[in-house]
C-alpha cells in the first residue's frame, strides 16, 4: 500500500470519528429541526390550486365562416402558436387584471387596505403571486389559481376565463365596429353609382337600343336585303336605326358593363357588411373552454413532509459542517 492510499485511509477515517464523536450533537440538531420545521409547517396556510384549460380558436373571423360554404378552419379549429400568444397577451394584460379584481373585490379576500399608498402594485402583485397564466405544448393554455380557500380558487380561474373572453370580443368589436361604418358608406356610394348607371341605360333603351350585338346583326341582314331589292324607303329606316345604334350602342354596351361591375361589389360589399355585424355584435364566443376550474378537494401546498425532510436534512449537514470547522481550528491550535 503506497503513502497516498494510507493517506486518504486516515482521512476517511478523521472524518467518521469526527462525525461519531458528534453523533450526539448531530441527532440532538435533527430532533429539533425536526420539531421546529413540523412546527414551522404548520404555521403556514393551505392553498388549494384550481385549473382551467382553454383553446384559442385559430384567428380567422369566425363570424366569417358562418355564411361560407367551405369551412375548413376559423369556426372549430384549434389555433397554433400565433393565436396563443395573442390570448396569452390578453391574459396578461392590466385591463383584465383590473376587471377580475373589481367583479371578485379581491381587494378585500386578499386583505390589501384599498385607501392605502400602492395598493394597486400590491393588488398586481398579489395577482401575479396567485394566479399563473401557462401556455402549454399542446397549443392549449391552463389559468392555474392559488387560494387558501378551495371555493375562490375555482372561482377565480373561471372568472378569469370568463372576462378574458369578453375581453377578446370587446377588442375586436372596436376594429369591426369602425370597419362596418366604412363598409355601409361603401356600401351606399356604390349603390348610388349603381342606381345612376340603370338610369342611363333606361334612358338609352327607350331610344330603342335594347341588345347593341343583337340588333346590329338583324339591322345588316335587313339591311343587304332591302339593298339587293333596292327597296329605298326601308334603307332610309335602316340607315337611321343604325345611325341610331351607332350613338347608343356604346354607350348601352358600357355602362351594362358598369352596371354588372359594380352588382358584383355591391354584393361582395353586401357578405361583408353581414360578416361585420356579426363581428361587431361579438356573440360568438373567443376561446374553446375545455375544462372549468372545479373545487379542489385537496391542498396543493404546503407539502408538509418535504418541507420537514429538507429542513432536517439541512440542519444535519450543516451541524456536521460546523463540527469540521471546530475539529480544524483545534488542529490550528495544537
Amino acid at each position: 500500500m503506497d503513502n497516498n492510499d494510507i493517506s486518504m485511509d486516515k482521512s476517511m477515517l478523521s472524518i467518521a470519528q469526527t462525525i461519531w464523536n458528534g453523533r450526539k450533537t448531530i441527532i440532538t440538531v435533527g430532533i429539533i429541526a425536526v420539531i421546529i420545521s413540523t412546527f414551522a409547517s404548520l404555521l403556514v396556510k393551505n392553498q388549494y390550486k384550481a385549473t382551467a384549460t382553454i383553446f384559442p380558436p385559430v384567428a380567422n373571423q369566425v363570424s366569417k365562416e358562418l355564411i361560407t360554404e367551405n369551412k375548413q378552419e376559423g369556426l372549430t379549429t384549434f389555433g397554433e402558436t400565433e393565436e396563443m400568444e395573442q390570448f396569452l397577451q390578453v391574459l396578461s394584460s392590466r385591463t383584465l387584471k383590473d376587471k377580475v379584481i373589481s367583479r371578485l373585490n379581491l381587494q378585500q379576500h386578499w386583505e390589501i387596505d384599498s385607501t392605502s399608498k400602492g395598493f394597486r402594485f400590491r393588488s398586481y402583485q398579489k395577482f401575479d403571486e396567485q394566479i399563473k397564466i401557462k401556455p402549454t405544448r399542446y397549443q392549449s393554455i391552463n389559468i392555474e389559481v392559488l387560494d387558501r380557500d378551495p371555493e375562490w380558487a375555482a372561482k377565480i380561474a373561471n372568472t378569469v376565463v370568463e372576462y378574458s373572453d369578453s375581453l377578446m370580443r370587446s377588442i375586436k368589436a372596436q376594429v369591426a365596429v369602425n370597419a362596418l361604418k366604412a363598409l355601409e358608406k361603401q356600401y351606399l356610394m356604390v349603390e348610388q353609382d349603381l342606381n345612376s348607371l340603370q338610369d342611363s341605360l333606361a334612358a338609352v333603351m327607350t331610344n330603342g337600343v335594347i341588345d347593341p350585338k343583337r340588333q346590329a346583326g338583324q339591322f345588316y341582314k335587313e339591311y343587304l336585303n332591302a339593298l339587293s331589292k333596292g327597296n329605298k324607303s326601308t334603307l332610309s329606316i335602316l340607315n337611321k336605326e343604325v345611325a341610331k345604334l351607332g350613338g347608343f350602342g356604346a354607350k348601352h354596351t358600357r355602362y351594362t358593363f358598369e352596371i354588372s361591375d359594380l352588382s358584383t361589389q355591391l354584393n361582395e360589399l353586401r357578405k361583408s357588411i353581414v360578416v361585420a355585424r356579426i363581428e361587431a355584435n361579438q356573440e360568438i364566443p373567443t376561446q374553446f373552454i375545455i375544462d372549468k376550474a372545479d373545487i379542489p378537494d385537496k391542498k396543493a401546498y404546503p407539502k408538509r413532509s418535504i418541507i420537514v425532510v429538507t429542513s432536517t436534512l439541512a440542519a444535519i449537514i450543516f451541524a456536521i459542517f460546523l463540527l469540521f470547522l471546530q475539529e480544524y481550528l483545534k488542529r490550528l491550535k495544537i
